[in-house]
């Protein structure tokens, strides 16, 4: 199909790296005067013009801009109609978006701006220094709403990683503890009836604490850290050839099934 003259006429003489600019709106004399104040910038622009609603929805759907300049009475709509088209556009809504309206057209400009809309300027006061200005603040409102959006993103991520994290690390404490727990009842109510040996009172609940300390290094390890200390002896720890002889049993990986 195709294309007529006034939708997607872009400068072929652009650098690769030129800042992709969609100028809609139904005067030619307006798109040609939008383009020579575009072509006075300190960068160098790939000019789109659109002339109907129709015609910029087709770029937005084709084509990635960083700076969207809006005409507000257009023959099929208005420019609110046209911001509602960007927000929605996968593609540009975080572009760089400048309305452009009649004079005493103040209440347009603010809905624009309430409509996601970067700036605003009026036709009758379309200067360069203007146009200049509008389109800094626009492409620096752009880029902060990205960074943001990005920030946003990433922490929504760490959230999630950490409330998976958690969920997963209560689900291997808990049976640890609640193990703990029983085995000094056992101890006290053996104590009390004077049937556990005193040389193995202590062997079950230290046990536990081996494999609880285990599974934090291995949590530590995981994450990268360095941060959990080792246990400080508050004892004489005996000499080798009188603590009896047990096996310390090393527990499972509790990242084994994230790593599969």
């Amino acid at each position: 199909m195709p294309q007529t003259q006034s939708m997607l006429s872009a400068d072929m003489t652009a650098p690769p790296d030129a800042t992709q600019v969609l100028i809609l709106d139904d005067e030619r004399f307006d798109r040609h005067r939008l383009a020579r104040l575009c072509s006075s910038l300190e960068f160098s622009c790939e000019i789109t013009n659109a002339v109907t609603l129709r015609e910029f929805a087709a770029a937005l759907e084709r084509k990635h801009f960083e700076l969207i300049l809006v005409d507000y009475r257009l023959p099929d709509g208005t420019g609110l109609d046209a911001l509602d088209m960007v927000r929605l556009s996968p593609r540009n809504n975080n572009a760089a978006t400048i309305m452009i309206t009649g004079q005493g057209q103040d209440s347009v400009a603010q809905s624009a701006l309430a409509s996601g809309c970067r700036d605003y300027l009026s036709k009758d006061d379309l200067s360069a220094p203007a146009f200049h200005r509008a389109v800094t603040n626009a492409l620096q409102k752009a880029d902060l709403s990205i960074q943001v959006e990005r920030e946003t993103f990433a922490r929504a991520e760490v959230e999630a990683v950490l409330v998976h994290f958690a969920s997963k690390c209560a689900q291997d404490i808990k049976p640890m503890v609640s193990r703990m727990m029983r085995q000094i009842r056992d101890l006290r109510a053996g104590e009390a009836c004077g049937t556990i040996p005193a040389t193995a009172r202590f062997d079950g609940i230290e046990d536990s604490c081996i494999t609880l300390w285990e599974f934090l290094v291995e949590l530590e390890r995981y994450q990268g850290a360095g941060m959990i200390p080792a246990p400080a002896a508050d004892h004489v720890t005996p000499a080798p050839d009188t603590l009896p002889k047990r096996a310390v049993r090393k527990p499972p990986s509790p990242f084994a099934r994230l790593r599969n």
